[in-house]
């Protein structure tokens, strides 16, 4: 099923997720329907913030992409499109290397992108949808939809790592957008308790 995708400006966008205990069947639809809307809306990542469910879980493909990507899993090389889509639970960075700059976009932030400065590799710790634990390591395209996701699981948005002039550049359609996102949950809001009231 495919999620509504929330939008800047959404409180549940700065929720730091909720660790995940046991991999329920719910869990395991959640994980299936993000990766459904993630594919319906031509993204790479998304986080479970992103529809609104404050979760430590993300869903990642970067095999379309033309960007380059590497992935050692447990300390192997891996094939890339053997391994997607990943989805991970309760994932951490737990170790970063480099500096590579380089154009980001997000589903929760439509037709914004920004130069954004990242780790040019990382390590991630995470455990899998049957709950075993992975340990991750990347490079390219997918160390920087690492980054971007498990910013999300904290609370954090690619454009509060964007340097003070792109933010005071974007300050107008920011809030613009925000005011739009805030406008619509309070008419479903309203509607929920008038519908409530009958």
């Amino acid at each position: 099923m495919i999620l509504n995708i929330i939008h800047y400006g959404h409180p549940v966008l700065r929720e730091k997720g909720k660790r995940i205990e046991r991999v329920t069947p719910e869990i395991r639809q959640l994980a299936a329907d993000m990766i459904e809307t993630m594919y319906a809306a031509n993204g790479v990542g998304l986080a479970a913030q992103q529809v609104a469910r404050p979760l430590m879980l993300t869903v990642i493909d970067v095999s379309q992409s033309e960007q380059p990507s590497e992935l050692l899993l447990n300390g192997q090389p891996q094939e890339i499109a053997k391994h997607m889509p990943l989805i991970l639970l309760n994932p951490r960075i737990t170790d970063t290397k480099g500096e590579h700059h380089g154009e980001e976009g997000c589903l929760s932030v439509p037709g914004i992108s920004a130069d954004i400065r990242r780790a040019a590799r990382v390590r991630v710790e995470a455990e899998d949808i049957q709950g075993n634990p992975l340990q991750i390591e990347a490079s390219g395209l997918l160390s920087r939809a690492l980054q971007h996701e498990l910013d999300h699981l904290n609370g954090i948005l690619f454009l509060d790592r964007a340097d003070a002039a792109t933010r005071a550049s974007l300050a107008g359609r920011l809030k613009k957008l925000q005011k739009e996102t805030l406008d619509a949950l309070k008419a479903a809001n309203k509607k929920t308790r008038l519908f409530a009231t009958r």
